[in-house]
């Protein structure tokens, strides 16, 4: 069958099944009809699959084996698993912005997982007192979630602080019945929701916080679906699918759908989806007083759970056929053009280059043939230009050699380096010539005010020849210092007595 490409795929039908595999269907939409055709397959739980729940790309799947899987549909593979519930997962749900997932357990605890980084926000491990939690279905505004449990009591839970909000004791009312609630369902407006038990389904108003209308059925609810705020659609363990009008309580439709109990139903726009027990998904166009079967299809598993999502188109098409553009554009890019130029009159004009540049444009350069004259009138021209170009070599000549005659003489740095280097030499000259003992000028003159005993403690620069420092001990050294030192002092008591 041709399928029109202007009409794109409406939804894709995600079922898990209890030998754990999560299996994938689209419904293509095609000239006067609709065509369901296998998608995916998966094997990524070890244990039966309790729960799926899908919003914008993002696929969540959890059950029996304490894990929620979640897929990416648009690279169609799985992206992450978390494993923070130590018991079986009941239910997953996300919040219409897509914003959060909330899973709930059989080990009593409510979880908020942000959607991108999977990082759990909130955890409530006793919300139910510890008992186990069988469902969690949130308030399209996304604010308000409801929650019941194995303890018998509905509770009110406000996403928006994170907290519960109220409790509503079901006991009184449902009696035994109140533990085993696992269907709770908003309309889409937020004004009313429904629990359904047994054959028994309550619609409560949110004004009034008490149950509005109350239905019973001949067969056992399996599952509940609105279809809008007055018109819900019930698939019954005998097999059957009925339309009821809230208002009036009347039964719309009243259809067999499957040999076997109705387990699923999920709807989108004018079209309705119901999956069996028996692995048989059926596609139905309804209205509220007719439900007409359009196509269905066997899975060959038991199945379990059932949502609907929108096609996306893979990245990795995409990518492919992004690459498969850019190749053709540069192919184009680069293939050059092979082309004859025509020259009519061959003795005006020659053809000297021709060049494809990158662009694709074809670049011609051509020029006029030259005649003996036209070459002796530009020489004529090129005669003033050639005589400068003569004069500045060499004046660049004379230039050269008169900065290789002056660089020879020696300069004014170089005199006075000679200069300081003969100086250093005699000062080197008449050190080592040095051979007497002498003491410092500045030293002399404090010995003057110091006493003898003083001047044996204090040490003083003594120059001696290289050859005799063998010979001359410091006994000796000192006894010619005290010597020296004696003869200064008593020429200076003379000259102070004159």
């Amino acid at each position: 069958m041709y399928l029109d490409p202007e009409l794109p795929s409406p939804f894709e039908i995600i079922v898990g099944t209890y030998e754990q595999y999560l299996l994938g269907y689209k419904v293509h939409n095609i000239v006067n009809e609709y065509n369901i055709e296998k998608s995916f397959a998966t094997h990524s739980h070890v244990a039966s699959i309790r729960s799926v729940s899908s919003n914008k790309y993002y696929l969540a799947s959890a059950g029996a084996d304490e894990t929620v899987c979640l897929y990416d549909m648009r690279s169609r593979r799985e992206s992450i698993k978390l494993m923070h519930h130590k018991d079986t997962i009941n239910c997953v749900a996300f919040t219409p912005d897509g914003s959060h997932l909330f899973t709930c357990s059989s080990d009593g605890s409510i979880s908020a997982i942000r959607c991108g980084n999977w990082q759990l926000d909130k955890h409530w491990l006793t919300a139910h007192k510890g008992s186990a939690v069988n469902i969690f279905a949130i308030h399209p505004t996304g604010k308000l979630a409801l929650s019941t449990g194995e303890d018998g009591v509905l509770r009110t839970w406000n996403l928006v602080k994170g907290r519960q909000a109220y409790a509503t004791n079901l006991v009184p009312k449902l009696k035994s019945d109140a533990k085993w609630i696992t269907i709770i369902k908003w309309s889409p407006s937020g004004e009313q929701y429904l629990l359904a038990i047994n054959s028994n389904i309550y619609v409560y108003s949110v004004e009034s916080a008490s149950i509005d209308r109350e239905l019973t059925f001949d067969s056992k609810v399996i599952c509940v679906e609105f279809l809008k705020d007055t018109l819900i659609a019930i698939g019954f363990e005998n097999g059957e699918i009925k339309f009821c009008d809230l208002r009036t309580s009347v039964h719309t439709v009243n259809t067999k759908a499957h040999s076997m109990r109705v387990k699923c139903i999920a709807h989108m726009n004018d079209l309705l989806v119901s999956a069996s027990s028996s692995g048989e998904i059926k596609l139905w166009k309804y209205n509220k007083h007719n439900l007409d079967m359009l196509q269905t299809v066997n899975c060959g598993a038991r199945i379990t759970c059932l949502c609907l999502t929108q096609t996306y188109k893979d990245l990795i098409q995409q990518e492919e056929v992004k690459l498969d553009e850019d190749k053709e554009v540069k192919g184009k890019n680069k293939f050059r053009l092979k082309q004859e130029v025509i020259i009519e009159n061959e003795g005006d004009w020659e053809v000297t280059d021709v060049s494809n540049p990158k662009k694709g444009t074809l670049k011609i350069k051509h020029k006029r043939k030259r005649t003996t004259e036209d070459n002796v009138q530009s020489l004529k021209k090129k005669i003033p230009e050639l005589k400068e170009t003569i004069a500045l070599k060499r004046k660049k000549n004379i230039l050269s050699q008169t900065e290789d005659s002056v660089n020879d003489k020696p300069t004014k740095k170089q005199k006075l380096l000679k200069a300081n280097s003969s100086k250093n030499e005699k000062k080197r000259k008449e050190n080592s010539a040095a051979s007497q003992v002498t003491l410092p000028i500045k030293k002399m003159k404090k010995m003057d005010k110091l006493d003898e005993p003083s001047l044996s403690r204090k040490k003083h620069k003594v120059k001696l020849p290289i050859t005799d420092i063998e010979d001359v001990s410091p006994r000796k050294i000192k006894k010619k210092v005290n010597a020296e030192k004696e003869v200064v002092l008593k020429r200076k008591k003379k000259k102070i007595t004159q």
